[in-house]
């Protein structure tokens, strides 16, 4: 063998391998197995738990100017049960409470329920969220009505228990935090949306922000006169997105209505947050989300 620090050396021999189409070839399987081995597991034991903290300008109407530059962070699709890790969980808990929020908003969906332990395990969950500087507020997803998305009994069962806790649980109703408007609608799929009573709740003209877990409700009658935000959840991102195809699972009738800001009819505009949770545990491409938005008036 040819020693190739020194002048003995052949210099042909001290040359790169030449890449010839076998050495191609090869190159390629062993990339395309890797590849095959590798996406599946970052999809199911990576990404599922690598939280996105994403920041959001959020313009209102008539904002007070002691809002301006407050900090509102949205969680949304917790899903407690037996899918969602619960260590996993706890930790994004511990990550929102240390961003000391002015405001935390909930959309909906904190449990997958097969039965009462998930309330409790939620309960247990959530007592360790630190208080916002101003309000916790929160509406229901589908998921909080139990199996069929019809047990009302479940959803009070649940808001009984939040409220305690100081999240402030809304119901087709309103609460004013420091002059800003905040309504919930219970979730569309539900027997208790009821949106008309909703935005009856507040003063259009006012400055205000409207929570409602499915982003399809953007697109039905009722909205009246409100012209402002309206947070959601409950797509997930659609948990998967491929170049070309996007999310193909949506459980959305309107197909824009997958995350972040979307313009909804009516000049109103949806945030579609990605959710915590899972029902199935995979993501690819679409991280787990927190949203911090930073209040400001709108021009």
């Amino acid at each position: 063998m040819h020693d190739c620090s020194t002048n003995q050396a052949d210099p042909a021999s001290c040359d790169p391998p030449r890449l010839t189409r076998r050495r191609w070839l090869k190159a390629g399987l062993a990339a395309t197995a890797g590849a095959i081995v590798g996406l599946p597991a970052y999809a199911a034991f990576v990404e599922p738990h690598w939280v996105e903290v994403t920041r959001v300008t959020l313009p209102i109407r008539n904002l007070h100017p002691g809002l301006q530059a407050c900090r509102l962070v949205q969680i949304s699709d917790l899903h407690v049960g037996p899918v969602v890790d619960f260590e996993y969980l706890t930790g994004v808990i511990r990550q929102v409470s240390a961003l000391q929020a002015d405001i935390v908003a909930i959309t909906g969906d904190f449990l997958h329920h097969i039965g009462p332990q998930q309330i409790v395990e939620t309960e247990s969950l959530l007592k360790d969220l630190a208080p916002a500087r101003l309000a916790t507020v929160a509406i229901t997803g589908n998921h909080d009505y139990g199996e069929g998305w019809n047990r009302r009994s479940v959803a009070d069962r649940l808001t009984d228990r939040l409220d305690a806790l100081g999240i402030h649980m809304l119901r087709n109703s309103s609460t004013i935090v420091s002059g800003l408007q905040i309504a919930g609608v219970d979730d569309l799929w539900t027997p208790d949306f009821a949106l008309d009573q909703t935005i009856d709740s507040i003063n259009t003209d006012a400055a205000s922000l409207v929570l409602c877990h499915n982003p399809d409700a953007a697109d039905l009658p009722g909205w009246g006169d409100y012209r402002g935000w309206i947070l959601a959840g409950h797509t997930h991102g659609g948990q998967c997105r491929f170049p070309v195809l996007g999310a193909p699972m949506l459980p959305v009738s309107n197909r824009r209505y997958v995350a972040g800001a979307v313009a909804a009819p009516g000049g109103r505009t949806l945030y579609i947050n990605r959710g915590i949770g899972y029902l199935r545990r995979v993501r690819f491409m679409v991280r787990p989300e927190i949203t911090v938005f930073e209040l400001q008036p709108a021009v």
